[in-house]
């Protein structure tokens, strides 16, 4: 080969790396702020000093341990959906779109260093005032409730301008998660407790199911309404009081303590799983009703496992389970879920039940001809 040869394959092959190299650095920047937070929070560097009191990186209400699973997300839609992600993307050329795509892309790092070595914190509190968020909550969680929606925004249209519409639909899943989490938190934040009817309603018949549950282990449980908690500031909670080995605990249930932010997360994980699928609607719509009793089960076991947490442990032990880990219960149902789904579309369960009833028989056979 012609040395000349040489160096149109090596230019070649350089300009591909030049172009995939955009590509990751475009998606790392997603990752550079969320880097950079954990890092001010684990050196207690933090502007908001109730973020110092406590490793926000462990909490997943309301902390920011949904920032791995966004981050776990997005990796997993990228190596999925790397070639059509390459092959969809807007074309580059023009300065002033790449320009305008890194600008959405660093915002979350600015918000993040702006707020905490530049004043933004200010900003952030007087905002909460203005838009009537209750003084208690002022300092926290509403600024967490804006790094989200922050973070969320910025991810979205930096996509949308990078790779347009294929783009979030390659990141579906991750984004959406992201926003739904936002969206919940904020939520939550603005109505705070039972204050917000109609979702606090939900959770009555979770809390009358857990406690059916917790009666059936042998625990003596009795549920109010109504006549428990019922304020301006707390609106009205369903009271639960568990007691079993000479213990007692006392909790309130808040419509997020039931799990209704599960179902919501589930429904928008879900359909925007099922739209990627070429399954039929039916098995979409079966798939679907099973994954929502299964998401609502889930939740009844996160609330009878914080009471027998706090029954046998004691109620600092319970209040870790509810503020860290009752909500890996969900996350790791979602997982296991979805994947199932795609092995039964595979084929791969109904081969495996092939393999097995195969091999049984051939047991069988051996052992009614050594008889």
């Amino acid at each position: 080969m012609k040395p000349r040869m040489y160096i149109r394959q090596a230019l070649r092959k350089f300009s591909e790396i030049k172009k995939e190299g955009f590509h990751f650095l475009l998606i790392s920047s997603f990752f550079i702020p969320i880097l950079l937070i954990l890092f001010l929070d684990f050196f207690n560097m933090e502007a908001f000093g109730l973020f110092n009191g406590k490793f926000m990186f462990e909490l997943t209400w309301k902390g920011r341990m949904f920032y791995f699973f966004f981050a776990w997300l997005l990796i997993l839609e990228l190596v999925l959906n790397w070639n059509s992600i390459v092959e969809k993307q807007h074309k580059f050329g023009g300065r002033f779109r790449v320009l305008l795509i890194f600008i959405f892309a660093a915002v979350p790092s600015v918000y993040i260093l702006g707020v905490n070595f530049l004043g933004l914190d200010q900003m952030i509190l007087n905002l909460g005032q203005v838009v009537n968020i209750r003084p208690q909550f002022i300092n926290e969680p509403w600024p967490l409730v804006v790094e989200y929606i922050v973070f969320a925004m910025s991810f979205i249209f930096t996509t949308w301008l990078a790779y347009g519409h294929a783009g979030l639909k390659s990141f579906s899943i991750s984004l959406s998660f992201l926003a739904g989490i936002s969206f919940i938190y904020l939520v939550d934040t603005a109505w705070p407790y039972g204050t917000l009817k109609p979702m606090e309603l939900l959770a009555v018949p979770t809390a009358a199911w857990a406690a059916a549950l917790l009666d059936i282990l042998g625990y003596n449980v009795s549920l109010a309404y109504n006549s428990s908690v019922t304020s301006s500031e707390f609106g009205t909670l369903p009271r639960m009081i568990v007691r079993g080995g000479g213990e007692v605990a006392v909790a309130d249930v808040a419509w997020v303590c039931a799990g209704v932010q599960s179902l919501f997360l589930y429904t928008l994980v879900a359909l925007i799983f099922f739209k990627k699928s070429t399954m039929q609607r039916e098995r979409k719509i079966i798939f679907f009703l099973i994954g929502a009793a299964g998401t609502y089960l889930v939740n009844i076991f996160r609330i009878a496992s914080f009471f027998i947490i706090f029954l046998r442990y004691g109620g600092g032990a319970a209040w870790v389970f509810h503020n860290s880990y009752g909500e890996l219960y969900f996350l790791a149902w979602i997982l296991l879920y979805f994947m199932v789904i795609v092995a039964i579309q595979s084929g791969k369960i109904n081969r495996l039940l092939q393999t097995l009833r195969r091999k049984l028989e051939k047991v069988k056979s051996l052992f009614l001809g050594s008889i």
